[in-house]
């Protein structure tokens, strides 16, 4: 017989996997599920950027201390030139004096060697002389202290030295240091006019070794003075450490010294700028990785905190998918697995569970041979939902079956059926009963509580007006009967209120909606399928039953 189809598994949804027993797939563990990237990718990237920073905080920390450490060194360096600068004059001062005083004296050795012996005992000379400036055979008129190593070279020499150092306006530095004594020379004269040349030596320490003093200002460098404008080891005159090859930081400057230069090279014992700004890159390398790796675990926790909790949910909502699904097998089993067939009527139904949920619903449908041509077709919708629900519409639809057989009619299908239930009991039931004849092509319904069934005739669907009585389990102790004949391509539709009423909305609205949507279709199946399309396209919020019936001649 065409139409008779049933259709029990629409659900809208996700369904479960099964495992090659067919059982279904358990999940596994959490530990499990959750992927390895997402745990230690980000951590690792949190430190790799923690790390990062901290190395260019580091490196610009040490940086600035270098920078500083350079500029505090050139500073010393320019005081120590300053100093020396100020020392030079000092030591070459009595040259110029007693000059003017050999000039004032006409050479006397008694003035000069009274002026000049208290500055020849070691500090600042060790030895001075008094030289004719225009003696074709140098050699000098008086000598106080220790004699002159220039005394001892040759004449020519001497001679070439001591015109020079008449024509010069300064003093004359003589390089003495490859002597046995190391020494250095010093000439001066009043100018070209005049008749004499002071000449003095200054002893250079052996080891060319002379030590800062603890309390000076720069007990915390070390020293290296050359004569010349550069470092070169030939010409070193005195350094604080036995090899002035300096490898570390230092700084340089060059000082006059009469017609020469003076070099002087420093480099630090210490940190000039203090021991904490030195430590610093250190301080904030180690902070920084504390810190790196604190956040690095941290966001480790997080994110795993956050996996845990999407790998939760994911079994969550397996195990909801399982327990929906146990719930669907177990409200199907409850509806009937096939319906039977009649000559000259078709029938189609659906089914659709409602997407809120695991628990059963209430809503059936039945379709009942008793006879003689005649059928009686039931849709009801227990309140409520959950196994209690569940119970009661199992027992209705079975206690309509056992009315049935007996031959009770609609209404006193009702009436019976409102005895086995109370509303007391937490449950009440709304149930439309409708006996088919099948011959004269009407129906006659009992209606207890239930929204009336619809007529679709050709391009028109209107509410069929059915006497209304009080829900099953609510104290009925009567119900009426309307009859309703279905002309020729004319389809009855009976339904649950999950396939019209939507919160918020009056349940007229929803109908109205329903009317519209029953139109022009050619098949059961084709009306029942684009009703559902149309007024449930993402699943209803309640279980949905529809029955409908026409006759095929």
């Amino acid at each position: 017989m065409v139409g008779t189809d049933v259709v029990h598994g629409a659900v809208r949804g996700d369904t479960t996997s099964v495992d090659g027993r067919g059982g279904a797939a358990q999940p596994g563990p959490l530990s499990q599920t959750m992927p390895r990237f997402s745990l230690y990718g980000v951590p690792a990237l949190v430190l790799a950027i923690g790390l990062v920073i901290t190395a260019v905080l580091a490196l610009t920390a040490r940086a600035v201390h270098s920078g500083n450490e350079s500029r505090l060194l050139r500073q010393r360096v320019n005081e120590a030139a300053a100093v020396l600068t100020s020392a030079i004059p000092t030591t070459l001062t009595p040259l110029s004096s007693a000059s003017t005083l050999a000039e004032a004296t006409n050479g006397s050795r008694t003035a000069f060697t009274t002026f000049m012996a208290p500055l020849a005992k070691g500090r600042p000379f060790v030895s001075a002389s008094l030289w004719p400036a225009n003696a074709t055979d140098p050699r000098p008129l008086v000598t106080v202290g220790s004699p002159s190593e220039l005394s001892t070279r040759p004449k020519a020499e001497v001679a070439a030295y001591l015109t020079r150092t008449k024509a010069s306006t300064t003093v004359v530095v003589l390089d003495l240091l490859g002597a046995a004594e190391r020494r250095l020379g010093y000439g001066f004269s009043n100018g070209t006019q005049t008749r004499f040349v002071i000449y003095a030596e200054a002893a250079l320490p052996e080891n060319r070794r002379a030590n800062v003093d603890t309390n000076s200002a720069f007990a915390d460098l070390d020293y290296a003075i050359y004569l010349g404008s550069h470092p070169d080891p030939k010409q070193l005159l005195a350094a604080s450490v036995v090899d002035p090859d300096f490898r570390s930081r230092t700084a340089a400057d060059t000082v006059a010294f009469g017609d020469s230069k003076l070099h002087i090279v420093m480099t630090p014992r210490t940190e000039l700028g203090g021991g904490l700004l030195a430590g610093l890159p250190w301080l904030i390398g180690g902070i920084g990785v504390l810190l790196a790796l604190a956040a690095a675990l941290l966001t480790e926790r997080l994110v795993r905190r956050r996996a845990y909790a999407e790998a939760l949910a994911q079994q969550n909502a397996r195990l909801f998918s399982e327990q929906r699904s146990v719930a669907q097998t177990l409200q199907h089993a409850l509806l009937p697995d096939t319906l039977p067939a009649f000559a000259g009527l078709d029938l189609a139904v659906r089914y659709v569970p409602g997407v809120d949920g695991v628990d059963i619903g209430g809503d059936w449908y039945d379709v009942i041979a008793v006879g003689d041509g005649m059928v009686l077709l039931v849709v009801g919708d227990v309140s409520g939902r959950g196994l209690r629900a569940a119970t009661v519409m199992a027992a209705l639809r079975y206690a309509i079956r056992a009315y049935a057989a007996d031959g009770d009619s609609p209404d006193a299908i009702l009436v019976k059926l409102s005895k086995l239930i109370d509303v007391g009991d937490g449950h009440f039931a709304t149930v439309l009963c409708g006996l088919v004849d099948v011959v004269e092509r009407r129906i006659t319904f009992a209606n207890a509580g239930h929204p009336n069934p619809l007529l679709i005739t050709g391009s028109t669907a209107e509410l069929t007006a059915t006497k209304v009585g009080v829900p099953v389990g609510v104290a009925g102790d009567t119900y009426e009967t309307v009859t309703v004949s279905v002309p020729p391509g004319g389809v009855l539709m009976a339904y649950t209120d999950g396939l019209f009423e939507r919160r918020g909305e009056s349940p007229d609205v929803g109908l109205a909606r329903l009317r519209d949507a029953s139109i022009g279709y050619h098949s059961l199946s084709e009306l029942l399928d684009g009703v559902l399309h149309t007024l449930t396209p993402d699943g209803g919020h309640d279980d949905t039953a529809i029955l409908a019936v026409t006759w095929s001649r």
